[in-house]
């Protein structure tokens, strides 16, 4: 049963600043309710950290209580966990977020900055050893090594399909907001098993996938995603994938 809110008190609440833009640019294009709890999360546990530069950890975002009861799925076991990632993943393919990792020996942990000129050449500069990470970011005396990080379907496609080009990075952004993230990654495999290394092909499997269902075994381990994508309290109509902006795109790359 949803909590009746009782009001804001603006006089005595801690505020939690949020560019404008964020609610006129980009606010307009989210469709994935993940993105929107995550970037609103990455505002405020930023600012709690000491500012739109500070760097907040992957692991401060997936265990904060208010996102995993937002992105609860009832009767799912590794919910919300999948929401979170997908919703990460949108935002750092989109541009909102900048995602890096630090690694030192065996050690390796993943931060995310709000995306803002000063900490786009941060990381740029970290990445190149031209200044060193802040301490924050450390783990003991030795300072990490730091390594830039794009979304995981990013890097897959990359690694098995070929060049991301900005229209590429486009159609996997959309792509993760229609479809489960795991059906993305094994349409890939699928394709580069066939030797059709193209988006297009790897889209006309997602399609065929959403019309006539996975029909394998792989499809047991997103069943809880696609019954979540499907769901009719959700807030996204299951018809779009016969007729949403995926087949505007079809031909185009």
């Amino acid at each position: 049963m949803t909590k009746r809110f009782g009001g804001f008190l603006v006089a005595t609440d801690p505020t939690v600043p949020v560019p404008l833009t964020f609610f006129t640019d980009v606010l307009p294009q989210l469709t994935e309710i993940a993105e929107v709890q995550v970037t609103l999360a990455m505002f405020r546990l930023s600012a709690a950290a000491g500012g739109v530069d500070a760097a907040v950890g992957e692991s401060a975002i997936v265990r904060d209580r208010a996102v995993r009861e937002a992105l609860r799925v009832v009767g799912s076991p590794r919910e919300p966990d999948q929401r979170i990632a997908t919703g990460l993943d949108l935002a750092v393919g989109r541009g909102t977020l900048l995602r890096f990792a630090t690694e030192t020996g065996k050690e390796r942990r993943v931060w995310y900055y709000v995306n803002t000129p000063v900490n786009q050449a941060l990381v740029a500069a970290m990445a190149r050893g031209a200044v060193a990470p802040p301490q924050a970011l450390w783990e003991g005396d030795e300072a990490p090594a730091v390594r830039p990080e794009r979304p995981n379907v990013f890097r897959l496609y990359e690694q098995n399909i070929g060049l991301l080009t900005p229209l590429i990075a486009d159609h996997l952004v959309d792509a993760l907001e229609h479809y489960p993230r795991e059906w993305i990654e094994d349409a890939i495999a699928e394709a580069v098993s066939y030797n059709r290394r193209s988006w297009r092909y790897v889209q006309r499997i997602l399609e065929k996938w959403s019309v006539s269902g996975r029909g394998d075994a792989a499809d047991g381990d997103g069943r809880h995603e696609t019954h979540r994508r499907r769901d009719p309290r959700d807030h996204l109509d299951p018809d779009q994938y016969k007729s949403g902006r995926h087949l505007a795109h079809k031909g185009r790359a």
